[in-house]
């Protein structure tokens, strides 16, 4: 089986559950490297899924494809262009995940991520309640049922898939995707009309005996949300590996209130607050944003012992979108940036120039601050 590799990562503190919802995770991806008739578009998740986790695709699965089913997006074909591009023998050979530490700060030069279509997230005009558009890509397409190697149940109303994230920047990372066929439901949020799935969510990572370290994080629309259909993203910390904002969260006395931080204005929501308090942050962000006409959005990262909040100027706001375009070493700031881990789509990043970067990552950081 491939989960029997050793280049598999370890997670940090596994628990029952969470060895079972890694192994579904490696199992699947085992069985989809042999499934006949993929929609082509799943080569890409298999291929940057695996070469996150530090192995390479056979290049068998090239030959399993459905070429006639056509592809989800137009930058489909380019992505799997440059992965044909990197043909070694029977291996598709491409430059693995590596992480250079800038300051406080890692940078994450993650090459088949630089090849992803950026959809929304560079949209400057992005309303925060952006309706969902059945006809534009969202994760119930039947492309996307390939991707899914788990699932759960909360009650009659409300159901979980697990989805591999196609472009992956953290260990195991999945996409939690809440009545996924049948919701139609944009990356927007409500305190009251969402407050079961904002319950779901917190459960999952408190309650299912997942241990210390699960994540499940949420980008807004207008925080570099790339799908506009209601998702969050979860990972886990391993045992060689976690972001920097981690020791931050330790370092913090537990209550609700200001987190100290490379970003001002982040907030942390204790455990006892929980849900509570994620859903006052929700509607805070919603009102400021729908009443007082502020061009904000926001972020969150729940952890077994709280909730990490980051409130922050929208992606179109001129002044952060414009040190962007010079800042080559990121295409946006959204929640894993919030934690103090940047994706890099290059590693053209020269020694001699590490104040330079260094400097632009803290501006980013400071302009995006409300």
């Amino acid at each position: 089986m491939i989960r029997k590799g050793k280049h598999w990562l370890k997670v940090r503190c596994i628990t029952k559950e969470s060895a079972r919802l890694v192994d579904s995770f490696q199992g699947k991806l085992g069985r989809l490297i042999k499934t006949k008739r993929l929609p082509p578009g799943m080569a890409i998740a298999i291929m940057a899924n695996l070469n996150f986790h530090g192995r390479d695709m056979p290049t068998s699965v090239f030959n399993n494809l459905n070429y006639n089913a056509g592809f989800e997006t137009a930058d489909d074909p380019i992505v799997l262009g440059e992965a044909f591009k990197r043909i070694s023998g029977r291996k598709v050979k491409i430059d693995k995940t590596a992480r250079m530490k800038i300051g406080d700060f890692l940078l994450q030069y993650n090459f088949v991520r630089g090849y992803r279509p950026r959809r929304q997230a560079r949209k400057a005009d992005i309303p925060l309640n952006l309706p969902f558009e059945p006809k534009k890509f969202n994760y119930a397409v039947k492309e996307c049922d390939p991707e899914k190697f788990a699932s759960s149940k909360y009650d009659s109303n409300l159901s979980i898939d697990f989805l591999f994230n196609r472009y992956p920047f953290a260990p195991y990372h999945f996409l939690w995707v809440p009545n996924r066929k049948t919701g139609q439901h944009n990356q927007y949020l409500s305190p009251n009309e969402d407050a079961a799935i904002i319950e779901a969510a917190w459960s999952f990572v408190v309650a299912e005996g997942l241990g210390e370290a699960i994540r499940l994080c949420y980008n807004s629309n207008g925080a570099h949300a790339s799908v506009n259909h209601l998702h969050l993203q979860g990972f886990f910390l391993t045992n060689e590996w976690e972001p920097p904002i981690e020791r931050l969260i330790r370092n913090h006395d537990g209550s609700s209130g200001p987190l100290s931080c490379h970003f001002c204005g982040a907030r942390w929501i204790s455990k006892s607050d929980g849900v509570k308090g994620l859903k006052d942050f929700i509607g805070e962000m919603n009102g400021r944003y729908f009443k007082y006409k502020e061009k904000i959005a926001y972020h969150f990262c729940m952890i077994p012992h709280g909730i990490a909040c980051f409130p922050r100027k929208h992606q179109g706001d001129e002044k952060y979108f414009a040190l962007l375009q010079e800042a080559a070493f990121t295409t946006g700031y959204a929640f894993f940036e919030m934690l103090g881990e940047i994706i890099s789509p290059t590693a053209d990043v020269s020694l001699f120039n590490q104040d330079k970067t260094l400097r632009q990552i803290e501006d980013l950081y400071a302009v995006l601050c409300i």
